[in-house]
């Protein structure tokens, strides 16, 4: 999909206009908006950008990301153009070497999308980060997320499939991953909650981002675990239950994770003290395990994630250790989901760290 080859859908018939779009190879399987150039232009308009402006260039296969080829796939997508905005802050947080962009597109391992969004724009937008936040139902949370995979889809050339040769000796076919995952539709969509719980501070404060920034703090995902912490009735219980899945979780990577945290068990933490701060060192400090460790329950140690799991213990190995994340910062907590139900959600690693970008509005 090129700047100088615009669709031009008609959408006097609107059935054939998203048959077209299929044809084209242009969606995620899903029916999309036709993009007719009105409505690339008026997306365009949602933001400071020219049309030409290079948002991302991706090296492996050469692709140029503009605002006009994020624009018609934000259309697509069914964003309105206000949501455009954070669309491109995510894009451009890609570009940054640490997010791991080849391997978002490429991976065999299914790497997902992730963002948290902070500031005055969750409400702006009218996202949710109440109940059901990381599923369907609202259209900002989806769309924001389906508009960057169709970018990577149809301009970064991440085309899902069981690979094959288009004739010219150039694979056609680059997202290979294994199993997928439902997450690759619209990404782990998080904006926080961050008005019911003020002495935990949000994910963008914590940043060294003002309150009053809008900012998408992007990551890579390989998936998520739910942690049921009902009978935890305190911070440090939870923290404890948390610990206690994340350590046979496998990823004891010295990477990152991020916990999104109920309102349920934020009231503990509220209650009994505890900041962000806090919870990152605890969960940090009770997930520390030697490598000695790891290989005697049968993982293997940080950095060689393709070695055989588990193996003889080797000289060093009682002192050298590693958690789920290198620091404490690394292990983002946002707060989000229902008012009922005390279900943590452990994001885990797949590659890079996360990326933080304000909002240009």
């Amino acid at each position: 999909m090129s700047d100088d080859q615009h669709p031009g859908i008609d959408v006097d018939d609107p059935w054939q206009a998203i048959e077209t779009c299929f044809a084209q190879d242009w969606t995620d399987g899903l029916p999309v908006v036709p993009p007719t150039a009105a409505l690339v232009e008026r997306m365009l308009a949602g933001g400071p950008w020219r049309a030409d402006e290079v948002l991302l260039h991706e090296p492996v296969r050469d692709r140029v990301v503009t605002a006009w080829r994020a624009a018609i796939n934000a259309v697509m997508a069914g964003c309105r153009p206000e949501y455009f905005p954070v669309v491109l802050a995510i894009v451009e947080a890609m570009m940054e070497r640490r997010f791991g962009l080849h391997i978002a597109n490429a991976s065999t391992g299914s790497m997902n999308l992730g963002f948290i969004v902070n500031g005055p724009i969750r409400k702006a937008l009218g996202m949710n980060s109440a109940g059901n936040v990381l599923g369907p139902g609202n259209r900002a949370n989806s769309t924001i997320g389906r508009a960057v995979r169709l970018v990577q889809i149809n301009v970064m050339g991440s085309v899902p499939g069981a690979g094959g040769d288009d004739g010219t000796g150039e694979r056609d076919v680059l997202d290979r991953s294994t199993m997928g995952h439902p997450a690759k539709y619209a990404g782990y969509h998080i904006p926080e909650n961050e008005e019911e719980f003020p002495t935990l501070e949000p994910v963008h404060v914590q940043l060294g981002f003002a309150p009053d920034d809008s900012v998408v703090t992007v990551f890579g995902a390989a998936g998520s675990m739910v942690i049921s912490a009902h009978e935890d009735h305190g911070a440090d219980k939870i923290v404890d239950t948390i610990a206690h899945n994340l350590a046979g979780s496998g990823k004891l990577a010295n990477m990152f994770c991020v916990i999104i945290l109920p309102p349920e068990c934020a009231r503990y933490f509220v209650a009994d003290g505890w900041t962000k701060r806090h919870i990152q060192e605890a969960l940090l400090e009770r997930t520390t395990r030697s490598v000695a460790w790891l290989r005697s329950n049968g993982w293997s140690p940080p950095g060689s994630p393709i070695e055989p799991r588990g193996g003889p213990v080797q000289p060093g190995d009682e002192e050298t250790m590693a958690a789920i994340a290198r620091r404490p910062e690394d292990i983002v907590v946002a707060v989000a989901g229902g008012p009922a139900g005390a279900f943590v959600h452990a994001i885990l690693p797949y590659a890079g760290t996360p990326v933080a970008r304000k909002i240009k509005t």
